[in-house]
């Protein structure tokens, strides 16, 4: 008889165990909701006083400023671990940082740059692969700035076009999700 409760009790822990693994597992990639929630924040915030702060002007300054803390914090992280993945961090780093900057030659210059990078990236896959299995934060992160960009771009891309009041606020829309994947960025060369 009490080998059946061991049992039974063995098996609810095990299960409450699993399930708080699995909650956890959840619970790390909830900055990955972060990204979406910038486009019912701007129609809250433009219907406040405070709509200025998601304008085009200060979220440029802004991005200014996160991408120059990427690339200081990229740039000190790769010299201190003298890696591919760091490197390669680097260098999109500065590139999204001359992007931002917005002077003479960067349109195509960051394509031809990101071009290259791409080279990189193909060519020491297996390494850059490997890293990124060992280092499962820095996945994780990659992944969810990846996430935060590419909605970005759909937003600059105007695919919610059909949204009342999206004409007026897809700019500021752009800008803040943008700031919000450069922070994302921040966070990847910090982990």
């Amino acid at each position: 008889m009490a080998d059946g409760a061991d049992a039974t009790a063995s098996l609810e822990g095990a299960t409450r165990s699993d399930a708080a693994r699995r909650w956890r597992r959840l619970a790390i990639w909830w900055p990955g909701l972060l990204p979406p929630l910038v486009v019912p924040a701007s129609y809250l915030i433009d219907a406040t006083v405070w709509r200025g702060i998601i304008g085009k002007g200060p979220q440029e300054t802004l991005a200014i400023v996160l991408m120059g803390v990427a690339v200081t914090t990229t740039g000190i992280g790769w010299l201190i671990r003298r890696n591919r993945i760091g490197l390669v961090l680097m260098a999109l780093a500065v590139v999204f940082l001359c992007r931002e900057i917005h002077f003479r030659g960067t349109h195509r210059g960051v394509y031809i740059a990101l071009g290259l990078i791409a080279v990189w990236c193909v060519v020491w896959r297996r390494s850059l692969l490997a890293e990124l299995r060992s280092r499962p934060r820095t996945r994780r992160w990659l992944i969810l700035m990846v996430w935060a960009y590419t909605i970005a771009v759909l937003v600059q891309r105007r695919v919610l076009k059909g949204m009342a009041g999206e004409d007026q606020l897809h700019i500021q829309m752009e800008e803040v999700g943008e700031n919000v994947a450069h922070l994302f960025f921040i966070i990847l060369s910090l982990v």
